[in-house]
């Protein structure tokens, strides 16, 4: 699990500009936390909805990096409420099978309220 944090932890492209970080893994759960910056506002000064959906992509590729390696081949994605300060993804196994597995990531923000909810499938490759 260490090499899968570190690795996810020091990618310099996507991850870092966003500032998410990997707080912890399990083969059962990943979490991903993000201090919402100015870059990651939208228009009207919430947190953008790209920002939501690349976390929740991001939390399940972890997860599904236990495995092995994967790709993500659909993901889909419900915006309940809005978030401005912080936002934490929780990644959770729905099904796995030999090359595709299937997660529920929640998505909450820092006072613990539901801001969205994803569906991810991951290919393992």
């Amino acid at each position: 699990m260490k090499e899968i944090i570190d690795s996810i932890n020091n990618d310099t492209g996507f991850i870092k500009e966003n500032g998410f970080k990997l707080v912890s893994l399990t083969k059962e759960k990943a979490v991903i936390e993000c201090d919402i910056k100015k870059n990651g506002l939208n228009p009207m000064g919430i947190c953008h909805g790209g920002l939501l959906f690349g976390i929740a992509d991001t939390a399940a590729g972890a997860l599904a990096f236990t495995r092995g390696k994967a790709v993500t081949t659909s993901a889909n994605m419900n915006y309940l409420r809005s978030a401005k300060n912080k936002i934490i993804a929780t990644a959770t196994i729905v099904k796995v099978g030999k090359n595709i597995g299937y997660y529920l990531v929640e998505i909450m923000d820092e006072k613990d309220n539901l801001v969205a909810i994803s569906t991810v499938n991951m290919f393992f490759v």
